[in-house]
C-alpha cells in the first residue's frame, strides 16, 4: 500500500478521544455534491469511512449529501477544507456545506493533488468504564487546513475537567488552521466558559465566540509552525512539527501577540480570566526582565467576555527575556517575550 493511502487509513483507524476509540460508523454513503464536485475515493478501515473529494477550486463551495442506514454520527470532520454551515443529519440524510481551502498537502489523489480534501464522520467516544458514548459531544464539527500532513482527534478527562480538539502535524515553517464548532451541550460538557490550549498552554489570542444559542465557535490560526527543538543542518530533512490544539474550561491566562520584538517597539498583551469573573474588574500586569523587576506596568480591564488587552511600549527595555505576570482571584499566570536589539 502506498504511503499516501496509509496516512489516510491511519486517520480512519486511529480517531481516539477521551482514552477510548470512537465506535465505528460504517453505514454512511456519498449521494451527491453540487458545483461539479467529484468523489475521488472512499477509504474504509475498521468501519470508518473517509470520503475524498476533488473537482472544485480553492475557496469554492459545495453542498455534500450522504445517506446513513443507522443512527446519525456525532462528529463531522474535514481536512483541507472548511465547513461553511452547521452540518445536519435527519431521516437518514446527512448534509454538509464545505469550502475548499487549498486541499491537504497529502492525499490519495494523483501525486497528492493539492485540491483534494476529505470529509469523514465519527461517533462520539465511549470513555473507559462507560457503557455508551458521550452523547453531549454529538453535533461537533471540525475543520483543519493549511500545510498539514496529518491530524487526529485528541482529548482527555481528568479531575480538572475535559478537553477536546486535535493533534496535527506539518512541515516547519508552514501554516495551520483549526476551526471547531460545538453545540451548547458539548460546550457545557467541556466547562462552559471555554479557553483554547496549544501544546497544553492556554492561548488568550485564540478566537472563542459564544453564540446566542449557547453554541461555541473556535478559530485558531498558526501563521508559522515552529519546533521547540534546535535547528537542523542544511542537509537535514525538513522538520515535522506537531501541535496539540484543544478546547476546555478556561483558566487564567496571559500572552503577547508576538513571540519576539525589538527593544523600543510596542506589543499587545492580553489576559483572560478563568470561568469566574466580573466585567469591569481591573488588575495589573507586572514585568520582569530576566530576574530583575521593572517599573513597567499595564492595567487591564475585563470586558463582558472576561478578557482584557492593551498595548505596551517597551521603552528603554534592554534585550533579553521579558516576563509578564498577572494575578486575579487568587490565580496566577505568566507569559514570556523575547526582546531583541
Amino acid at each position: 500500500m502506498n504511503n499516501l493511502k496509509s496516512i489516510l487509513l491511519s486517520l480512519a483507524a486511529t480517531i481516539v478521544l477521551l482514552g477510548a476509540a470512537s465506535d465505528a460508523f460504517a453505514a454512511i454513503s456519498f449521494v451527491s455534491g453540487t458545483n461539479s464536485v467529484t468523489l475521488s475515493q472512499t477509504i474504509t478501515d475498521e468501519g470508518n469511512s473517509v470520503f475524498v473529494f476533488d473537482g472544485i477550486a480553492e475557496d469554492e463551495s459545495t453542498v455534500l449529501t450522504f445517506s446513513t442506514d443507522s443512527a446519525c454520527p456525532g462528529v463531522a470532520m474535514t481536512g483541507g477544507a472548511e465547513f461553511g454551515a452547521t452540518w445536519t443529519c435527519s431521516d437518514g440524510v446527512i448534509t454538509a456545506t464545505v469550502t475548499d481551502r487549498g486541499g491537504m498537502s497529502f492525499g490519495p489523489g494523483p501525486e497528492g493533488s493539492p485540491s483534494t480534501f476529505y470529509v469523514t464522520f465519527s461517533n462520539p467516544p465511549t470513555p473507559p468504564g462507560a457503557e455508551s458514548a458521550v452523547a453531549a459531544l454529538s453535533g461537533i464539527q471540525i475543520s483543519v487546513f493549511g500545510d498539514i500532513s496529518s491530524w487526529d482527534l485528541d482529548g482527555s478527562t481528568s479531575a480538572s475537567g475535559a478537553v477536546f480538539g486535535v493533534e496535527l502535524s506539518g512541515t516547519e515553517g508552514g501554516d495551520a488552521h483549526f476551526r471547531m464548532d460545538l453545540p451548547r451541550t458539548a460546550a457545557e460538557f467541556l466547562g462552559g466558559v471555554l479557553g483554547v490550549f496549544v501544546g497544553g498552554k492556554p492561548d488568550p489570542f485564540a478566537t472563542v465566540i459564544t453564540n446566542q444559542d449557547g453554541s461555541v465557535s473556535i478559530d485558531v490560526d498558526i501563521a508559522k509552525l515552529v519546533s521547540t527543538r534546535g535547528a537542523l543542518s542544511g542537509r537535514a530533512a525538513p522538520k515535522m512539527v506537531t501541535k496539540k490544539i484543544t478546547a476546555g474550561e478556561r483558566s487564567l491566562s496571559v500572552g503577547f501577540d508576538k513571540t519576539s520584538v525589538k527593544s523600543g517597539s510596542s506589543v499587545t498583551i492580553k489576559a483572560c480570566a478563568g470561568t469566574e469573573f466580573k466585567s469591569g474588574d481591573k488588575f495589573a500586569a507586572q514585568f520582569t526582565l530576566g530576574s530583575s523587576a521593572l517599573s513597567l506596568k499595564k492595567t487591564l480591564t475585563l470586558d463582558s467576555l472576561g478578557c482584557g488587552q492593551g498595548s505596551v511600549k517597551l521603552k528603554s527595555i534592554k534585550p533579553g527575556t521579558l516576563t509578564a505576570k498577572v494575578t486575579y482571584k487568587g490565580k496566577r499566570a505568566k507569559a514570556t517575550l523575547k526582546v531583541t536589539k
